[in-house]
């Protein structure tokens, strides 16, 4: 870093105004202190600056501007720097968090999708074996029906029975596919109601990310 009585001694051609003359050459330059007083160096540098006529322009002495800048620059007050580290700092931890948040996010959706699909699943086959048993049950009321219709003296029993063994094989047939129909409600219930649960946790990330974003 640049001594700052030597910076001092470098301008001494330049005339000092009164808060410059408020920093003493033996003491100890206060950091924003000694910032500002280098702003107001440039900008009297830019002051003092011939103007172009009829453009608005001014020609200033570019080299002593770049020394003044590069002072400024090797010089910033530890508050400033102090607070571009904080601001540094805090995009850091957004960002991190940004990405946690969009992590768990896309894992909660996977999570919904893959229950979902074990649901639909799992339903289909549920419908697939209630179906299978009731045409089970149906062929055998048919086979028993055929069998006692086939016996010649017992004719109008034989048929009666038949009647009634398919007539109670229906409602049979019929609780079973009830049942399978409950069975799947229920199901498909408890996969609601855990697909709540996940939206509602989804919902929630999301709206933590946007007010941490804000």
């Amino acid at each position: 870093m640049m001594d700052q009585e030597k910076f001092y001694e470098a301008e001494e051609q330049e005339p000092r105004n009164e808060s410059q003359n408020t920093v003493g050459s033996t003491d100890e330059v206060n950091d924003m202190v000694y910032f500002l007083e280098l702003l107001k160096n440039l900008r009297k540098l830019i002051e003092q600056g011939s103007r172009v006529p009829l453009t608005g322009k001014a020609l200033v002495d570019v080299e002593k501007c770049q020394i003044v800048l590069d002072e400024m620059d090797r010089n910033l007050p530890d508050a400033i720097q102090y607070g571009m580290q904080m601001y540094e700092e805090k995009a850091r931890i957004m960002g991190d968090a940004e990405d946690t948040a969009i992590s768990r996010v896309t894992t909660a959706e996977l999570k919904a999708k893959k229950a979902i699909e074990n649901a639909r699943r799992d339903a289909s086959q549920i419908v697939m074996d209630a179906e299978e048993e009731a045409r089970a049950i149906l062929d055998d009321a048919s086979d028993r029906a055929a069998q006692m219709v086939s016996e010649s003296e017992v004719v109008r029993q034989a048929r009666e029975e038949a009647r009634t063994i398919k007539s109670d094989a229906r409602v049979e047939a019929g609780e079973v596919r009830l049942k399978a129909s409950h069975d799947v409600y229920q199901m498909l219930s408890d996969v609601e109601g855990n697909l709540d649960e996940t939206l509602k946790e989804i919902r929630r990330l999301r709206s933590e990310t946007t007010t941490e974003s804000e």
